[in-house]
């Protein structure tokens, strides 16, 4: 058996050379008959293909990635191409199947105000899920290349391939010798083509530009001052690059429409960035990923995109799928690094990369016990609910006012890790979710307690004294019992208490200082303490407990020796407006948007 060492040089600051490897890696694939083992590694300036079981004993043509028929395309039966994806059969599938989409959602709407509602939209779910004539995976990809005006480039890539069956053997060689070392030598190889070409060893070879949709920053005209005087122009490529980012996007690119106005749409487009994996490993990952990816707003599409495939990486590991320990110190981020990204503004007759970007997979996901896995799949899960339901109505995704604000500072902590990001989020949504419940949107869920201490203490170990403190706990529960466990009750009809609107706003305005800061709370505390006196009172029955003189003296401890009163009053918001495992079963359920997402395009 052959071992062998190919590379990839990472030239463009983009997915491009992204796809160029993982394009290489499914020609390797095609060639050694599915048998070689490819393990892809970020080395930092190039990627490298580690292949095991290199065997080439006879070297036979097979298509690289599938000829694209459109409509009385003649040139399927003339050239006898049995490997094609039919433009029109896939348009007509991929209408009746948002038909039927339609048609459940409807289905779903009536079925919330029954009684049996859960079993109900489960067995919807479950007709979707076994529904047979779904569109292919690679829709959203196809349906770019046309978007793109790609295809007729497309198709001289293919048929410059195609054309070559029986001289398929030169090519290879050209192919292996330019990925042999790190140079990259692609004037040497054009040269090896053209002498080919000369020699009558290959045939009908075309141009090929460097395609918008696999080379966003070498498109002319993608950086000009102003945006709207982006006229893309194309640029000239090398045709076997080509052909490799073409069949490379086949295996990781994810195009999501944006939905901009009533009707109108811009394209983002995600490749995600291999940092150290089986290439087999990642092309599962991948597809599990892509049929999990939901969202038709940019910021809530990086955010989903970011914790699904850190969920999906996990899932994905030997030891979650035998129930062995993992190793320690295991990341999401040592195996896929994050996500290529390149956002497309729909400009009438062209789309033009208006943002190139890199989101990166989160550092503080590290897994150390049997017990992390757990803890991180349901942190993630938790996360991935609440984001997906900020939103003003349980149907509109809609990213404006305080919710693109929310969103991008989530987005923050979550690409840089900084947990000040995510403390500042949190400030901002106990405002929100109190806005929400007053509104009965209880689609807007609030995190749990439990959760929400397991994931500050794995992110944040600094704070672990604060979160033990137990006049930190009393007076976060009495944040809770002013705020949102009574907003709840009074949609119950069991409201005892006065609901305290607008104290997280007053609690993190106070949390800038710290006399202001214990003045607030001790003014809170002896308004939370008389409104519970006086309901003893009235109501023999049962009542919440009142806050401890000791509670504030331990609180206020804790804000001398940290000296950073804004944290600690992020933190009473944190979990002042968390609810405790008893509470989330009393939660009032209205289910989050579970309508599914049509495919556009």
């Amino acid at each position: 058996m052959t071992d062998k060492k190919y590379y990839v040089l990472k030239e463009s600051g983009t997915y491009s050379n992204a796809l160029e490897a993982y394009g290489l890696a499914e020609l390797i694939l095609g060639l050694t008959h599915e048998k070689a083992k490819i393990s892809i590694i970020d080395k930092g300036i190039y990627y490298e293909l580690d292949v095991k079981d290199m065997e080439l004993s006879e070297i036979r043509y097979f298509d690289l990635f599938p000829y694209l028929k459109k409509k009385d395309d003649k040139e399927v039966i003339e050239k006898g191409i049995k490997n094609y994806i039919d433009l029109e059969e896939e348009k007509e599938r991929k209408n009746r199947y948002n038909d039927y989409l339609k048609k459940i959602n409807e289905e779903k709407k009536k079925a919330k105000s029954l009684p049996d509602a859960k079993s109900i939209l489960a067995e919807l779910d479950k007709k979707i899920k076994n529904y047979e004539d779904k569109p292919i995976k690679e829709l959203d990809v196809i349906t770019g290349i046309n978007q793109f005006k790609a295809l007729d480039m497309y198709k001289k890539a293919y048929f410059n391939l195609y054309d070559n069956k029986d001289s398929f053997q030169n090519i290879i060689d050209v192919v292996l010798r330019l990925y042999s070392d790190t140079t990259n030598n692609i004037e040497e190889a054009k040269a090896i083509i053209s002498d080919l070409k000369k020699k009558r060893k290959i045939k009908n070879i075309e141009k090929v530009n460097s395609l918008q949709l696999y080379n966003p920053s070498m498109v002319k005209g993608a950086h000009p001052q102003k945006s709207n005087d982006i006229t893309p122009k194309s640029v000239d490529g090398f045709w076997l690059q080509e052909c490799l980012k073409i069949a490379g996007s086949f295996t990781s690119m994810v195009i999501k429409p944006v939905q901009i106005a009533k009707q109108k749409w811009d394209n983002k487009v995600y490749v995600f960035d291999v940092n150290n994996l089986d290439w087999d490993i990642s092309k599962k990952i991948f597809n599990e990923f892509k049929k999990l990816l939901k969202g038709n707003t940019s910021i809530r599409l990086d955010i989903n995109s970011v914790l699904l495939m850190a969920k999906e990486l996990i899932q994905h590991r030997e030891e979650y799928k035998s129930n062995r320990k993992f190793l320690n110190g295991y990341r999401p981020h040592d195996e896929i690094k994050g996500f290529y990204t390149v956002y497309f503004k729909n400009m009438g007759n062209a789309n033009s990369p208006t943002n190139i970007s890199f989101i990166e997979l989160p550092l503080f996901i590290e897994i150390n016990s049997d017990k992390e896995v757990k803890d991180w799949i349901e942190i993630i899960d938790e996360h991935l609910k609440i984001i997906n339901n900020i939103r003003n109505s349980i149907s509109d995704q809609d990213e404006s006012g305080n919710i693109i604000s929310l969103l991008k500072t989530y987005r923050q902590f979550l690409t840089t890790s900084d947990m000040d990001y995510f403390y500042n989020f949190i400030g901002q949504y106990s405002i929100f979710l109190m806005e929400q419940i007053a509104k009965k949107n209880y689609f807007t869920k609030p995190f749990s307690e439990k959760l929400m201490e397991v994931f500050l203490l794995k992110t944040d170990s600094k704070i672990s004294e604060i979160l033990q403190n137990q006049g930190f706990r009393n007076i976060a529960k009495a944040i809770r019992k002013s705020t949102i466990s009574e907003q709840y009750a009074k949609s119950k009809g069991q409201q005892k208490y006065d609901i305290r609107y607008g104290l997280a706003q007053e609690l993190l305005r106070k949390s800038a200082y710290k006399e202001d800061l214990i003045e607030f709370l001790s003014e809170f505390i002896v308004s939370y303490n008389q409104e519970t006196a006086k309901m003893a009172e009235k109501d023999k029955g049962k009542v919440r407990a009142t806050i401890k003189q000791q509670d504030l003296e331990d609180l206020v401890k804790l804000i001398d020796e940290y000296d950073n009163p804004s944290l600690i009053g992020k933190l009473l918001c944190a979990f002042g407006y968390s609810l405790d495992r008893k509470e989330k079963e009393d939660e009032l359920a209205e289910d989050e948007n579970n309508e599914l997402d049509e495919i556009n395009g």
